[in-house]
């Protein structure tokens, strides 16, 4: 192609470093320069990293077959590979570079209104941001940067490509009355600088700066080209030599021989060396042949490359598009069509904006459409859903936003809700607000381009000025919040002020319960009229879906089945996504999630010295926050094994992986365990508190645990390292004891906000240790207890008050036993069936019951 760079560059070669995938690209005049290059590169990679270029793999080019190039080769002992005619698959790492290349420049210049004479800037842009960019190549959660150098990339720096910039003048080539910043446009970043390169609008000089004011949403208007031409872009793929057999040498290319480097001895990596990109001709690119590759084992899998494997697998099934053009561009346009018309609509109809000019001195914020397929629990496409997103993240605070809190419903507050059901054999039903966020009224104003697909075509330079809190700001889910409250309270609800997305309204002998989880609602009702006329004001206040009864919440599969009185509340979609993502679907199931013959340690990671290499491929800390969820909701019996492996997140050993992979291992073998509540076991609440004194062998610090019941199941639990060293296990068990009466109290407040217990009610706590009951009874032992510190006599004097009531409990009885450190397998399985974790499965709502056990 004849259109040139501004310094006159017509080709690009890269050279990639073959372990860390790191790439360098060179700008050249003419192919001649590729052996100069080339040594120019094997000069810095030897110097930077201290080893030396083993191989030099390209295609049969001429231009890599040159006298110069073979003689600095074969004085260096670099060994040259050629690839054999007609198969750039055998170069596949070089080719899929080039395109990625090429294909990302071109994007940038496209969407910063380019012109084709930009082609150097954007491709060394890409270049840039490609090697800061994690790439399952190498199988770790590190960049090609990161690998090469040692050193995390910065990215907090990063701009986007063509993007208008004022450039500060420097005070010494202005004038008094100059202007202190000129207007540019920003190309790239600076080699060997840590600065910016930018371009003068009004001059089109190259200027280098670091200090410079960005406006990322600012662009030229069209493509920019110093030539008369008006051809599309295209980058050949391919070149003409590569259809020789045998390359022949130019004479122009023959050269002294430079002088031999140094010959220090070491292992090195092999260095893949792409064929220089041509931009004189334009040819049609042919498809590639397609690839199998065979998926590593999990021990060689980093997190970011599964992550990117279970992306593919979703896209090669129907792609979830990103943006408005490419849904519809998509298969499935008219859906996805039809969702955004839906929301459109909603937004109108809600009054969201209205189209103004844009205030002078105001800028507006950007917006756009996100797109998701929503499946039920059974994972079949229930609809597909587009909404409109306002960038918020470019939103400043006290000019577009002030307080940005909203709450939502604990999960400890919607297990008592569940519980109650069971009890009280309340209907459950549930509720999804539609565009809740529209809702609510905004007290700032806030101004926003106009969406994609929808301008206005009478008014297209106007922009959106919100009345309404679109999703995407700062302060909307706060205002969708306080105006779901206000209805509530208006409706003749009163909010519980133990948890203020727990609503209870009262009429007669009936009540009803609403569970506010951000747009989702629970209702829990003994009278089917006031359910329905609740439903009815609801929807008739906003825009609601009636989802029927409860069955699907927040990832818990909940059945209520009132005739027998039990509600189960279960994960089991969830737990079996989580063992797939990390190949644990088909392992060997066990029967405890801890094996209580092992202590953990960080100095495992010192003893087992060889760990770094394998470790930075372990997705550890994906692992701990997937089970952690499980745990979180329903899933008790794994609060000690979670509280235990999430210590050594930041730096996780082999024994800690298998730590973890057996709490993976435990998952296999109870996938359809869940909280089971039901009518006629206990339906008063009671707790149960344990430790486990100096169980840290590092710290020697101790873990409390606690757990309380109601309706037969576990409302809520808590296993957590001490944050003092106990001198007894009596200090042990009184500090887990205050602990254990703060949820006591809290929970009290709730139920009694409830109408479950009354104020002069106490709750009953079950211990195991003598000692710190009659401690919390008595100030006695003076000697013993004066250290502690005061905030955990906060027991003594609730048991004072009659608020809580202790009782012994032999250590075989206690259910906080669990919750504490790795116990027998006979053991946890007893424990675990007393706190309500079984698999009943309901098979009809009218409940017939089928129990399996492990």
């Amino acid at each position: 192609m004849s259109m040139a760079t501004f310094s006159g560059k017509r080709y690009f070669v890269t050279f990639i470093d073959d372990k860390s995938r790191y790439c360098v690209v060179y700008l050249l005049k003419s192919k001649s320069e590729v052996a100069a290059k080339f040594m120019e590169y094997a000069a810095m990679a030897e110097t930077q990293t201290g080893k030396r270029v083993k191989y030099l793999q390209s295609d049969n080019g001429g231009e890599y077959k040159s006298d110069k190039l073979a003689r600095f080769c074969a004085e260096r002992g670099i060994q040259q590979r050629f690839t054999p005619p007609y198969t750039p698959q055998l170069n596949g790492v070089a080719e899929r570079m080039n395109r990625t290349l090429v294909e990302c420049a071109r994007c940038m210049m496209e969407h910063a209104g380019l012109g084709k004479s930009y082609w150097g800037e954007a491709v060394m842009t890409a270049m840039f941001l490609r090697n800061r960019c994690p790439t399952r190549a190498i199988h770790q959660d590190k960049s090609p940067y990161q690998v090469w150098t040692m050193k995390k990339p910065i990215l907090a720096n990063l701009k986007v490509f063509g993007c208008h910039a004022y450039v500060q003048v420097p005070q010494d080539k202005r004038a008094k009355f100059d202007s202190k910043s000129s207007l540019c446009r920003f190309l790239g970043y600076a080699e060997h600088q840590k600065s910016y390169r930018f371009e003068e609008v009004s001059t089109g000089a190259i200027k280098i700066s670091r200090d410079a004011t960005f406006m990322e949403d600012k662009f030229d208007e069209g493509p920019r080209n110093y030539n008369d031409e008006s051809s599309v872009v295209e980058f050949d793929d391919h070149d003409e030599d590569e259809e020789k057999e045998e390359g022949k040498t130019d004479d122009d290319m023959d050269s002294s021989d430079d002088d031999n480097e140094d010959t220090r001895s070491s292992k090195s990596n092999i260095k893949r060396h792409t064929r220089t990109q041509s931009l004189e001709k334009a040819t049609v690119i042919p498809s590639p042949k397609r690839r199998t590759y065979r998926c590593p084992s999990l021990e060689h899998v980093s997190a970011a490359a599964m992550d990117f494997e279970a992306a593919y697998i979703v896209d090669s099934v129907g792609e979830t598009p990103t943006t408005f053009k490419s849904a519809m561009e998509s298969s499935d346009s008219g859906k996805w069509k039809e969702a955004c018309d839906s929301e459109f609509d909603s937004l109108q109809r809600n009054d969201t904006w209205e189209i103004v000019p844009l205030p002078k001195g105001r800028k507006a914020i950007g917006c756009r459409w996100v797109f998701r397929v929503k499946e039920n629990q059974d994972g079949e496409v229930e609809r597909f859903k587009a909404r409109l997103v306002a960038k918020g993240f470019s939103q400043k605070f006290g000019v577009d936003y002030e307080e940005t809190f909203a709450p939502v419903a604990k999960f400890t507050s919607i297990r008592v809700v569940l519980s109650m059901a069971a009890k009280y054999g309340l209907m459950l039903h549930q509720m999804d607000v539609k565009t809740a966020f529209l809702n609510g009224s905004l007290n700032e104003d806030i101004y926003m381009d106009q969406p994609d697909g929808y301008l206005d075509t009478t008014q297209p330079d106007y922009v959106c000025k919100l009345k309404r809190s679109l999703y995407g700001l700062k302060q909307s889910p706060r205002m969708w919040n306080q105006t779901i409250d206000g209805f509530m309270i208006k409706m003749g609800f009163k909010k519980c002020e133990s948890d203020h997305c727990i609503y209870i309204k009262r009429d007669d002998q009936d009540m009803i319960l609403v569970v506010l989880y951000v747009d989702d609602l629970i209702l829990a009702s003994s009278n089917n009229e006031l359910l329905k006329s609740t439903k009815m004001a609801l929807s008739k206040r906003f825009e609601m879906t009636d989802l029927g009864e409860l069955d699907y919440f927040l990832g818990m599969e909940i059945k209520n089945d009132r005739k027998t009185g039990m509600v189960t509340v279960q994960q089991t979609k969830f737990l079996k996504s989580v063992l797939t993502k990390f190949g644990m679907d088909n392992s060997k199931p066990v029967k405890t999630p801890q094996d209580p013959g092992l202590k953990l340690t960080k100095n495992m990671c010192e003893q087992e010295c060889k760990h770094e290499d394998t470790m930075c491929n372990v997705p550890y800390r994906s692992a701990v926050g997937g089970i952690m969820y499980l745990m979180v909701a329903t899933r008790p019996d794994l609060a000690a094994a979670v509280g235990s492996l999430s210590q050594f997140s930041s730096d996780p050993c082999p024994t800690h992986w298998q730590a973890l992979k057996r709490v993976l291992r435990y998952l296999q073998a109870t996938p359809n365990h869940g909280l089971e509540f039901t009518r006629e076991e206990g339906s008063r609440i009671c707790g149960y508190t344990d430790a486990d004194w100096a169980g840290d062998i590092e710290s020697r610090r101790s873990t409390s645990g606690y757990v309380f019941m109601m309706s037969g199941g576990c409302i809520s639990w808590k296993s957590q390292k001490q944050r003092t060293v106990a001198l007894s296990s009596t200090e042990a068990e009184y500090m887990a004891l205050s602990e254990a009466t703060k949820e006591a109290v809290w929970l009290k407040v709730l139920l009694g906000e409830l109408g479950e217990m009354t104020s002069d009610e106490a709750i009953k706590m079950y211990e195991d240790n003598q000692g710190s009951i009659a401690l919390a009874k008595n100030p006695e032992f003076h000697k013993r207890t004066k250290h502690i510190d005061i905030r955990y006599h906060f027991v003594r004097e609730k048991v004072e008050s009659g608020e809580v009531v202790l009782e012994y409990c032999p250590t075989q009885d206690m259910l906080a036993d669990m919750m504490t450190k790795p116990i027998a397998a006979v053991q946890f399985e007893n424990i675990r069936d007393r706190l309500g974790i079984k698999v009943p499965q309901l098979t009809s709502r009218e409940g017939v019951l089928k129990r399996q056990r492990l």
